[in-house]
């Protein structure tokens, strides 16, 4: 029989008492303030509710994936842009017994990657469902082409996306199907049955966000067709860990953690927390106490480990109140336990410890063990005495492990992405070339597309400055918030860490940028986690900077000035903040905000007045407010959210600055919005970063297409459209940023097909004299357009027809007013190229 516990209320712990904690840590590629994890993410989606409705979730992004597969035909090829240098976070490591050669990795939120080259090469396997989150990840250990995927990242981090079930694939990877558990939301670990590979166990969080039954273990008996709940706590305590003894396939060990979360608490320490054993397989199961915390106290995540040397050996990874490690050793399988560590491990989860949880034993040696939190240690002697493991080159916040016996390599995975180690932690060496960098803003320069520049998780404000996916670099530390580039002067830009803290370079090309602190005048405001910074179009030494207030500064930053009182609702938390601003191309006189509680406020007069146009919106988080490019009066909005009760539209337009609101949602899926794009060359056109990927419309939002094409539904925060070339750039918060040339996607069109290059250019010099070749495939009508170094049109002339062959243009006496730098598009009948020329 099922051994049930009755449930318990949860406690309500208000966020606002952490929001001044500050810590720090070192990183291998920047010294920077680690903050306690900001509800962020999460608060964008929930607000202003407590709880995300699953059954939604799951079917809006079970409709984004339909509409994917419904133009991936189309064949929109994505280029990759980078980084592969930086990393993100790794929530599962997985290898095949006895081959070194193959690795899966399992992102927090990009998905599945997999080398067959021991790391040389790395290929993203999980495509074609409708969530990307990974939470845990097995392999047969009978058949290795048969493996599982557990969706839902089980670390309840500031926003760890829902999953939808398991996942299971026979040809390692290749493909997927579903296999169950679709209301599991996190699933914490899955085995299968050393003995039996069609019995297979999931540990399944269930939602993190309001209480229900759907949580517990589970096991299926035919590889995963059906599944049955086998044991059941209560139904806010989720089953994190899991244990299977190497020796005997019925005995299992299962940990247990009393966790939930709301818009204004987490309570993630409760007395249900518990460890349970199995000896039939998981049809009766007890629970384990002697030794154990005492029942009664409230504990948080638990993680489990078991010895393959010695299975009786087991080791529980506790936290306790008050950053309070607790290790307990069994030696008789559970009978008895006992506390194996001191003080030394005290503080290792820093104050959220809720998001790592995990334990190792080293499969050949029972008495060396793992513990992995912000920081990770290790025992050599079963827990007598504990030593870090080396931190100056190995990055913090640690989720994954796994032992490589054949090459004798310890792998980690961490919020920093993969490092291995051959002396057991002693030293570490990145992996340096996996694409999973988890992006939270984003810019490029318009004149020079080799300088990018962006705001990450964990991993910094980074930069590039010759557009190579593996030479990006932190410029600023902290969880890299909103970052922009002077686009008259690239060497000045801003970056941003958590909370408001803004800076600035005027050396922002140098080998060595130097970024100034330029947010004193701002620090006494109540700031969002990510405040909003922007720049006046064309002139972009005026920057705006967003608190509960809008501030100005028309000196690059040297100084700021509030131009507007509170535009929220007045709150004392972060949900009371400014999210986004907008200042308009058309007319600079015109700015605009948007906040998290829902509010948009304009102003026509250059901030002496503020008008608040969002009445007649759905009271959600705001997350861009948008000009048109061409008309002044037209504005347009996004939103965040799931719906509740009634339809959620998530995409707005005024063509009478907020006067009157138009649903321009159109076919979209009711999936958060993170960030829209206007083609200043056609304003019909639309693109929208999504929870699930990139979509455009070509009639102002009537109809909707997925282009995510051969990239997965991979969480997109920041597009950036590049009017000279139309390079359209996409950031994501899981696989780092890719491009693709709007050129070539053919949305709208009634049988689509891709439209290949039927010209080339290219620039010569001869002779002192400069030339335009154009290698033509078939005779068509030409024409040029003539871009600036700020990408201010300079000219546009028509070239008329050119015949199949090679054609050659003179550009000398072409432009007059001293330019250097330009940018020439020109544009056949099918498609256009540019080239960035020095003349």
């Amino acid at each position: 029989m099922k051994y049930l516990k009755t449930s318990i209320l949860p406690i309500i712990i208000l966020m606002a008492a952490i929001f001044s904690l500050y810590k720090y840590q070192e990183s291998t590629s920047y010294d920077h303030p680690k903050l306690l994890p900001g509800e962020w993410m999460a608060s964008q989606r929930m607000f202003p509710y407590n709880e995300i409705k699953q059954d939604v979730y799951i079917k809006e992004m079970k409709k984004a994936q339909e509409m994917a597969l419904q133009t991936r035909d189309d064949n929109y090829e994505w280029e990759f842009v980078g980084p592969t240098n930086i990393g993100g976070r790794i929530t599962d490591l997985e290898m095949p017994a006895g081959q070194s050669d193959i690795l899966y990795v399992g992102a927090a939120s990009g998905g599945i990657f997999k080398t067959t080259d021991a790391g040389s090469s790395w290929e993203q396997i999980f495509h074609n469902v409708p969530t990307i989150s990974i939470g845990d990840l097995v392999i047969d250990p009978q058949n290795p082409e048969v493996l599982y995927a557990g969706t839902g990242e089980a670390n309840s981090s500031s926003y760890s996306f829902l999953g939808s079930g398991i996942y299971k694939s026979t040809d390692a990877g290749a493909s997927w199907t579903f296999s169950g558990l679709e209301n599991s939301a996190y699933i914490g670990r899955l085995i299968v049955d050393h003995n039996d590979s069609e019995r297979v166990y999931a540990a399944a969080c269930g939602n993190l966000f309001t209480p229900s039954d759907d949580r517990g273990i589970y096991r299926s008996m035919d590889g995963g067709e059906n599944w049955e709940q086998v044991l059941f706590v209560t139904d806010t305590t989720a089953a994190i860990d899991l244990v299977q003894d190497p020796s005997n396939a019925d005995v299992l060990y299962a940990a247990f953690w009393e966790r939930s979360r709301g818009l204004t608490y987490r309570h993630s320490h409760g007395k249900t927390t518990g460890i349970y054993k199995t000896i039939d397989g998981g049809d009766t199961w007890v629970e384990l106490t002697d030794g154990l915390p005492n029942p009664l106290q409230d504990k948080g995540r638990l993680g489990l480990t078991i010895s393959a040397s010695n299975p009786n050996v087991l080791y529980a990874f506790y936290d306790l109140p008050d950053q309070e490690i607790g290790v307990y050793k069994t030696t008789d399988a559970g009978a008895q336990w006992q506390r194996v560590n001191d003080g030394a491990l005290y503080g290792m989860g820093s104050s959220f410890a809720w998001y790592f949880g995990q334990i190792r034993v080293h499969p050949e040696d029972e008495n060396k063990i793992f513990t992995l939190g912000q920081k990770s240690y290790r025992s050599d002697n079963g827990g007598q005495n504990w030593l870090g493991i080396n931190e100056s080159d190995i990055h913090v916040d640690h989720h994954a492990m796994c032992f490589d016996l054949n090459s004798g390599k310890t792998y980690m995975g961490n919020d920093g992405g993969l490092y291995s180690s051959t002396n057991n932690g002693n030293n570490w060496t990145k992996i340096n070339n996996l694409p999973i960098t988890q992006f939270y803003a984003y810019d490029v320069s318009e004149t020079n597309q080799d300088f990018q520049v962006g705001g990450t998780q964990d991993n910094n404000s980074i930069r590039t400055l010759d557009g190579q996916a593996d030479s990006w670099e932190a410029v600023l530390g902290g969880d890299g918030m909103y970052s922009r580039i002077n686009q008259q002067n690239n060497n000045i830009a801003y970056a941003e860490y958590q909370w408001g803290n803004l800076y600035r370079s005027f050396s922002a090309m140098d080998y060595d940028p130097n970024y100034d602190n330029v947010a004193g005048a701002m620090s006494g405001d109540r700031n969002n986690w990510s405040a909003p910074l922007e720049l006046t179009p064309g002139q972009n030494e005026i920057a705006y900077f967003g608190t509960h207030r809008v501030w100005r500064s028309i000196n690059n930053g040297s100084s700021w000035s509030a131009i507007s009182s509170d535009l929220t609702a007045g709150g004392s938390n972060y949900f009371y903040t400014l999210t986004c601003l907008a200042i308009s191309s058309q007319n600079s006189d015109y700015i605009m905000t948007g906040s998290g509680d829902g509010m948009i406020h304009i102003s026509t007069d250059y901030g002496s007045s503020w008008q608040n146009i969002s009445e007649d919106l759905p009271t959600r988080w705001i997350t861009d407010v948008v000009f048109d490019p061409i008309d002044e009066n037209t504005i347009y909005a996004t939103l965040s959210g799931f719906r509740w009760d009634e339809e959620l539209p998530h995409v707005f337009k005024s063509t009478d600055l907020g006067e009157n609101w138009e649903d321009i949602s159109g076919n979209l899926p009711e999936i958060p919005i993170n960030q829209l794009v206007v083609d200043p060359d056609d304003t019909q056109e639309l693109i929208v970063g999504t929870d699930a990927g990139v979509f455009m419309t070509v009639d102002g939002g009537e109809n909707w297409e997925s282009i995510s094409g051969n990239m997965p539904l991979v969480p997109i925060v920041a597009l950036k459209l590049i009017p000279s070339t139309k390079d359209l750039y996409a950031a994501s918060y899981g696989i780092s940023t890719h491009k693709i040339n709007l050129n070539d996607v053919n949305v709208g069109l009634q049988e689509s097909v891709k439209v290949k290059s039927s010209f080339n250019i290219k620039w010569m010099n001869s002779n002192g004299q400069n030339y335009l070749f154009i290698e033509n495939a078939a005779s068509q009508n030409f024409s040029w357009s003539v871009y600036n170094e700020a990408g201010q049109l300079l000219q546009e002339k028509s070239l008329g027809t050119y015949d199949k062959g090679s054609h050659r243009v003179s550009l000398d006496g072409e432009f007059s007013n001293g330019t250097s730098f330009i940018i020439i598009k020109v544009s056949g009948e099918t498609n256009s190229q540019s080239l960035k020329l020095v003349l």
